[in-house]
């Protein structure tokens, strides 16, 4: 969870999520709060954001099965 919590606003990373919803998705990492989530490029076009995509929340403990990672520039 440590790694996620490095990660710099617009990282692209792909991620499975811990309840199925048929990954892998990709999506940027971005900040508020303090807290990385994950978003789509469209989402964030919108100003949207997705309170259930919080990567903290869905890393580690709570959560086992999500996994991230991240794609190179």
């Amino acid at each position: 969870m440590r790694e996620i919590q490095t990660l710099p606003e617009g990282t692209r990373v792909i991620v499975v999520w811990a309840e199925g919803n048929d990954g892998p998705h990709e999506y940027r990492v971005h900040w508020r709060r303090g807290e990385p989530y994950a978003q789509t490029d469209e989402d964030h076009l919108r100003g949207h954001v997705d309170l259930e995509k919080w990567l903290t929340y869905y890393i580690g403990t709570r959560r086992p099965f999500t996994r991230v990672w991240a794609l190179s520039a």
